[in-house]
């Protein structure tokens, strides 16, 4: 059923409103998540650094979920029929004196609904979605108080922007019909991906109509003459569905294949329902428009991604023969279709969310080796003389791994950290020439656990067997060279 002036308006305040509730709720975990993380690096003891730690975990392992749960609490408030009542917000107030102010022969029966929005938008609302997402990100008591003030503040106190926005797009008063303003809102709603084939096919069909009202402001007489379309326009018109993919160029030959298979089919339907094919709800139309839209995102995908796709659509065209071709084959693979491209879809999502999540990794690398690099800086700088060059690589290459390793691992305040920046210590004064006996006896005993160390570290960031000991044997050398080098004095009687 195609829905009236007040379903398009409704839905599209309810779309807006939605589209701002997810973008400001996954800032709101990032937010979150980075406060736990920040936290950790400056915490008083390692207890407290690893439970803000965990915390920062599970707000990242948590947060789709909780999305899913924060969408369904506001889908139900949309879905409740409690009107607003004024008094609460001032930027909400005025959108619900707006909404009361449109035409009532315009919207009908079916104005309190868009009040109805009003109240589900509203803090109070928001504030109770707050409950939803304390479970599936797993907070402790302590942390509650902290991520709902953060909420208040990211979230809650930013409402009015949202209610500003709904303003705007409004119909102004005394123009009811604010159809241009509506088409451009559709034609982004269908630039989204993850529609389905039937709310795809239903904005389509809303953006004809209102595109005819706003070429047409008067409705033509009832007694108008429906003329049957032409050959002509009927292939022409299913051709332009599969104009609408940029390039077909990097498409594998099976998915052109299929593409080739699908047009015959719909081509030849078209010359059979002839009128019925020029409603954009006709199931062909949609299925085509579906799978075009998904091809859009083709190169977005990952290999075995694309395979899969390929051979699922090869599986559903072959149910499309030109000899039998009707409606109803059209409807039975409509669900095949809508599983198979949503598939791809959501794939491509979930691989640019990786994409981000290991970009921000590689960030976060970058800028603790930086820091690291910097602590070496420090450490070597008030030597009498420069490091050798084999000790300067391993110090500012498998080093720096192994002191990345632990402070990602366990923290930057944890024993296996502090342990690996000492045996730095020890390595530079090891190989360093000693004046005092007691230090050439302590440098001649620390040499078994300086390789013990060393051995340890870079098997844990898999360094291979022979270059470890290929570095453990230059440190002797190093030593045996600086023993040649010292001078030893105050040496004991007994020694002597």
């Amino acid at each position: 059923m195609l829905q009236t002036g007040t379903g398009l308006l409704s839905d599209r305040l309810k779309s807006q409103s939605r589209l701002w509730f997810g973008e400001h709720l996954y800032r709101y975990f990032e937010r979150l998540e980075d406060n736990f993380h920040r936290r950790s690096l400056t915490a008083s003891d390692s207890i407290e650094q690893a439970n803000l730690l965990a915390q920062q975990q599970a707000v990242k392992l948590g947060q789709d979920e909780a999305f899913r749960l924060f969408a369904d609490h506001i889908n139900r408030a949309f879905n409740t029929n409690r009107a607003y009542e004024a008094g609460g917000h001032s930027s909400l107030d005025r959108l619900a004196q707006r909404l009361e102010k449109l035409p009532d022969t315009y919207f009908d029966k079916e104005k309190p609904q868009l009040s109805n929005i009003c109240r589900a938008i509203a803090p109070i609302t928001v504030l109770a979605g707050f409950q939803q997402i304390l479970a599936p990100l797993k907070l402790d008591a302590a942390h509650r108080h902290h991520a709902l003030t953060m909420f208040q503040g990211l979230f809650i106190q930013e409402l009015n922007k949202l209610y500003d926005d709904l303003f705007e797009s409004l119909p102004v008063e005394n123009q009811a019909h604010n159809v241009e303003a509506w088409i451009s809102h559709i034609k982004q709603q269908l630039s989204e991906n993850n529609l389905s084939t039937q709310d795809r096919a239903l904005t389509e069909t809303r953006l004809q109509r209102l595109l005819k009202l706003h070429s047409h402001r008067h409705r033509a007489s009832d007694n108008t003459v429906v003329m049957e379309p032409s050959d002509a326009e009927l292939l022409e018109t299913a051709a332009n569905i599969f104009q609408l993919l940029p390039t077909k160029r990097r498409l594998s030959p099976g998915v052109l294949s299929s593409l080739n298979t699908l047009q015959t089919s719909v081509s030849s339907l078209a010359l059979k329902d002839r009128n019925a094919f020029m409603h954009p709800l006709h199931p062909a139309r949609q299925i085509c428009r579906q799978v075009i839209n998904t091809l859009c995102q083709w190169d977005d995908a990952q290999t075995n991604q694309r395979q899969q796709f390929d051979a699922e659509l090869k599986i559903i065209c072959k149910k499309l023969t030109a000899h039998n071709i009707n409606a109803s084959l059209f409807y039975q693979i409509r669900e095949q279709i809508d599983a198979c491209c949503q598939h791809l879809i959501q794939s491509i999502k979930l691989n640019d969310k990786r994409s981000l999540n290991a970009e921000v990794g590689q960030k976060r690398l970058t800028r603790l080796r930086k820091k690291v690099h910097e602590m070496l800086d420090e450490k070597t700088a008030s030597l009498p003389t420069a490091l050798p060059v084999s000790v300067d690589n391993m110090l500012y290459g498998p080093m720096t791994t192994i002191i990345l390793y632990h402070w990602l691992r366990h923290g930057s305040n944890s024993a296996p950290l502090r342990r690996s920046l000492q045996l730095i210590d020890d390595i530079i004064w090891y190989i360093q020439p000693h004046s005092d006996w007691s230090e050439l006896r302590r440098a001649k005993a620390m040499s078994k656990d300086i390789e013990t160390e060393l051995s340890d570290g870079l098997q844990r960031i898999n360094y291979s067997y022979q270059a470890s000991q290929a570095l453990i044997d230059e440190l002797h050398q190093l030593r045996l060279i600086a023993s040649g080098r010292s001078v030893s004095i105050n040496k004991p009687d007994a020694m002597r």
